[in-house]
């Protein structure tokens, strides 16, 4: 079956997240690993590991995680402490705050982001 490409607003003012998402609301705190098979948008708290092969996921302006992540497309508009490893693209759009390594096949940082560590570029 196709994937739905219909989108509902989110908070994060450069992108539309598809219908279809999971999500981690505002009030959720979770730690521990977290793997997945589907895109997902973090809006809560997370301490621990993310890993979504070949999935999106987005770190909302309020979302706060600490630890590693790896996905295919990465958008950062919230914090960030860790290691970001992806397949696909890195997005730190102008709210966001990251301190940790990217390595990625393409990185955009916006103008107003905050970032600190190091950049590898990989083959997409």
């Amino acid at each position: 079956m196709p994937r739905q490409e219909t989108a509902v607003p989110n908070e994060t003012p450069s992108r539309s997240i598809p219908v279809h998402t999971a999500r981690l609301g505002p009030g959720h705190h979770l730690q521990g690993d977290l793997t997945g098979s589907e895109d997902l948008v973090v809006q809560g708290k997370f301490k621990g590991k993310i890993f979504l092969l070949e999935r999106t996921l987005t770190i909302d302006q309020k979302a706060e995680i600490e630890g590693d992540i790896e996905a295919g497309d990465i958008f950062v508009a919230g914090s960030l402490t860790g290691n970001i490893r992806a397949t696909g693209r890195v997005v730190l759009e102008a709210a966001s705050s990251v301190k940790g390594d990217i390595v990625a096949a393409r990185i955009s940082i916006q103008d107003g982001a905050r970032f600190k560590g190091s950049i590898q570029m990989n083959k997409g």
